[in-house]
């Protein structure tokens, strides 16, 4: 197991932070259990569940096609026996790594012929937590001899059109294997990768996909040119470059070639993308509205699964570029609301697409170009299975990183316990809360003798009035901002961080709004009815009159209790307000007349918790 971090090489442009080696950060509390509850769950059958996944993939020597899927649930794996020290599972890790290494062709390929270069970079960014976790050099020479494979075949087989579209995986690993071996000619595969791989940069701030692609071409006519045109037609380029994981996923292809070439132009690409993202296909679950194709900002389109948890990973290896660190708030209200809804509340099932305003969830055709089993909560799409399975431990690898000034930055404030080495010390820093449902975080410290090093704390941009405490001395933080506490520290020392959460309404699609507390999202959960579809999948529908609005002047009371947060305040029914089709029909924008009498006390409740859910509604 390796016990340092790894940060950015000469000539690679410096970021301030980079990940903690596996076994730095031990999930507690509340993180904790969410991830023993996957792990004897839906980690534990995933393998038995998609063949795909398991020893049979060729990745690992096997005879079924080697797929993405199969490098997520080793990620997950990986990272999961990590945060837990659960021994038997690193150890089913890393025996599939083993024969991974063993399966690897001489001229230095692996997955078989039947792997896509997308696949192949996913395992790629597998193997790198792998090496953290054992030490293992094998795994270094395998990535070298795969940079090695990539150098021979790419100028005379440049990567297709598809191809182009993702490099991001691959481009991570190898910059990760550059900081370890310093190799430069790990450098100049890279560079053909910038060079051959799709322009996310000039499409982040172009960004020419202002409306939903809806309307550009209908989904028939798209259907029609994709059957009738090359790979190289319009259809196909539109179903590329237009798809919201492709897009989120480009989002950290951008800063990584910033970080290879150095360019602003690069470097900035992926803070202008999520700012146009968010205007213009935003969701309030933190993610962009794919279904899979960038659907607007109506609350009923689909939020794909998919897109949630590549932008998540994009806005994780950003923090480790120049400057990348500024959307981690975004990070925070992506895992505890998107997606968490999108793993049942049971932990048994995963829903594929997910919808703000969600007031059925049954087999039909909602989304364009997805099935109809995509609003289901069920185990029919590996894919989003295996995503959000490595979603959970990742994030919570990253609460913590390292910073180049020989210190420590929180990213987030989930319970935990780092070990690492600080200012010479051995260090424990022991953190306490239960964020996010609370501000409160107490970050306790042991070390092994006196130090001095810096402690960066992020500031999220809602926490206004936010403030430390270290023995008795009181630092005001400014929201949205890094507070750095840089002093000597003592074994037995407390940080005392508070980040006040206010509760607001913040306005939405058209003239309606949704409620949020710091990081989470609180919805209005109709009643509804439950049945089973003929094929053993439960579908649940809202009871009839469903709508409700918020009273604008209304006060949001915050209850906090052992189980989380909730919030009470008063709104009125909006009985017009029904379905259109399969879905939620838009919030209205005009409310009939009502006496103050009608309103209603009505308890909000965390997105996540409500399947059935009013999360956008109007202002009355």
């Amino acid at each position: 197991m390796l016990t340092r971090s790894f940060f950015s090489r000469a000539p690679l442009a410096p970021g301030r932070f980079a990940p903690l080696p596996a076994g730095a950060i031990t999930a507690r509390g509340d993180m904790r259990d969410r991830l023993i509850a996957l792990r004897a769950g839906l980690l534990s059958r995933a393998a038995s569940l998609f063949p795909e996944f398991s020893s049979r993939s060729a990745f690992f020597g096997g005879d079924v096609q080697a797929v993405r899927g199969a490098a997520d649930l080793l990620e997950a794996m990986l990272y999961t026996s990590a945060l837990l020290g659960d021994d038997e599972l690193a150890h089913q890790a890393q025996q599939l790594v083993s024969l991974a290494i063993e399966s690897q062709t001489e001229d230095g390929c692996f997955g078989g012929s039947g792997a896509s270069f997308a696949a192949r970079g996913r395992l790629l960014r597998a193997m790198t937590f792998a090496y953290s976790q054992s030490g293992d050099k094998r795994v270094l020479t395998f990535m070298l001899r795969y940079m090695k494979y990539l150098k021979d075949t790419l100028d005379t087989a440049p990567l297709s059109s598809e191809d182009a579209m993702h490099t991001a995986d691959t481009l991570e690993a190898g910059v990760f294997l550059y900081n370890v071996t310093g190799q430069k000619a790990i450098l100049s595969v890279l560079m053909t990768l910038v060079t051959q791989g799709a322009d996310y940069t000039s499409l982040m701030h172009a960004f020419p996909y202002r409306t939903p692609i809806s309307r550009t071409m209908h989904e028939d006519a798209l259907l029609a040119a994709l059957e009738g045109e090359t790979e190289e037609g319009y259809a196909h380029h539109l179903l590329r470059t237009a798809d919201g994981a492709n897009l989120c996923e480009g989002l950290r292809a951008s800063s990584l070639c910033g970080v290879l070439t150095g360019s602003g132009k690069h470097l900035s690409a992926a803070e202008t993308g999520i700012a146009r993202l968010r205007k213009y296909h935003g969701a309030v679950c933190g993610g962009i509205t794919a279904d899979p194709l960038l659907a607007g900002t109506h609350p009923s389109r689909g939020v794909s699964a998919l897109s949630l948890c590549e932008l998540a990973a994009s806005l994780e290896a950003m923090t480790s570029c120049p400057g990348g660190e500024h959307s981690a708030d975004l990070l925070d209200t992506i895992m505890y609301n998107g997606v968490a809804a999108a793993i049942a509340e049971d932990g048994r099932s995963v829903q594929p697409v997910q919808q703000a305003n969600q007031t059925a969830i049954t087999r039909e055709s909602r989304f364009p170009l997805a099935g109809e089993n995509a609003n289901l909560f069920a185990l029919e799409d590996g894919e989003a299975l295996a995503a959000l399975l490595a979603a959970w431990p990742r994030f919570a690898q990253h609460q913590w990183l390292a910073s180049r000034d020989e210190g420590i930055f929180a990213l987030s404030y989930a319970p935990c316990q780092v070990r690492c080495r600080l200012g010479g010390a051995a260090v424990r820093l022991t953190v306490d809360s239960r964020y996010p449902v609370s501000g409160s975080v107490r970050i306790s410290l042991a070390l092994d003798r006196a130090a001095a090093f810096p402690i960066h704390l992020r500031i999220p941009a809602w926490a206004e009035g936010a403030a430390a405490a270290v023995d008795g001395e009181i630092t005001a933080a400014e929201a949205g901002r890094i507070l750095t506490l840089n002093r000597q520290w003592h074994d037995g020392d407390e940080i005392l961080l508070t980040l006040p959460m206010t509760a607001q309404r913040v306005n939405a699609f058209h003239e309606a709004a949704y409620v949020a507390r710091g990081p989470l999202v609180f919805v209005y959960a109709p009643q509804y009815e439950r049945a089973e579809d003929g094929r053993g999948f439960a579908e649940l529908r809202a009871k009839k009159d469903f709508g409700m609005a918020l009273v604008e002047s209304a006060a949001l009371e915050v209850v906090e209790n052992k189980s989380g947060a909730l919030i009470n305040t008063r709104a009125v029914p909006v009985p017009r307000w029904g379905m259109r089709g399969a879905s939620c029909d838009q919030p209205p924008i005009t409310l009939p007349e009502t006496s103050s009498e009608s309103a209603l006390y009505v308890t909000l409740v965390p997105y996540a918790s409500a399947p059935i859910r009013l999360s956008v509604m109007p202002l009355k």
